[in-house]
């Protein structure tokens, strides 16, 4: 009995104690590679665990990320207990970045990260040519950059449609669109570009 519990011991100090593991933190723009975005921003790891029957938190490791979105630390690690990494996002990032990673103490762990800043899109329909009721429009808008198409919207009859600017993701898109006119169809796409911060109008006239 004596010899089991001794066992049990020997365990328990293999699965508590720390080992020392390497955390790589590389942010990396989606559409340059460059991380400048996250120049700065702070990083922190937090450290829980459950003793009895309430969990307990504390941060073990926290610093910034160099100019180029950049860091690398040495973290103790216990085997028995969870961590977990965050970074603080920066103002107009509207795809990727990191809120929570978990990391893993029995390796290094290198977490590499994508984000794309923001820009601002307003799309306009407008059927100049109306035909009669049974006018239709189908379109569809793919961002190229990530092969994400968004779906597709339907208009029928002598319709106008304007919205407001909204936000996207930067980078290269294409709308393709399928006009029906009476009771011929004919298909059309084009491609645009949406760059970090400035805002673009798309229009269709048909």
């Amino acid at each position: 009995m004596k010899q089991l519990f001794f066992a049990f011991l020997v365990l328990l100090a293999i699965t508590s104690c720390r080992k020392k593991t390497t955390v790589t933190i590389q942010a990396q723009d989606y559409i340059t590679g460059s991380g400048a975005a996250y120049a700065g921003k702070e990083y922190a790891v937090s450290e829980s665990w459950t003793p009895i029957l309430e969990t307990k938190s504390k941060i073990v490791a926290s610093g910034f990320l160099d100019q180029n979105g950049h860091a690398s630390f040495n973290l103790k690690m216990k085997g028995n207990r969870k961590y977990v990494l965050g970074v603080s996002q920066p103002d107009n990032i509207c795809y990727g970045g990191l809120k929570q990673y978990y990391l893993e103490s029995q390796k290094s762990n290198v977490v590499n990260f994508t984000y794309a800043h923001c820009a601002y899109l307003k799309f306009i329909l407008n059927n100049v040519n109306c035909f009669n009721s049974n006018d239709a429009i189908t379109y569809t808008r793919i961002w190229l950059t990530d092969n994400d198409i968004n779906g597709s919207n339907t208009y029928t009859g002598c319709a106008y449609y304007e919205g407001n600017f909204f936000e996207l993701p930067e980078g290269n898109y294409r709308y393709d669109w399928v006009v029906t006119k009476n009771g011929t169809s004919t298909s059309f796409s084009q491609n645009f570009t949406l760059t970090n911060s400035d805002s673009t109008t798309f229009q269709i006239n048909y």
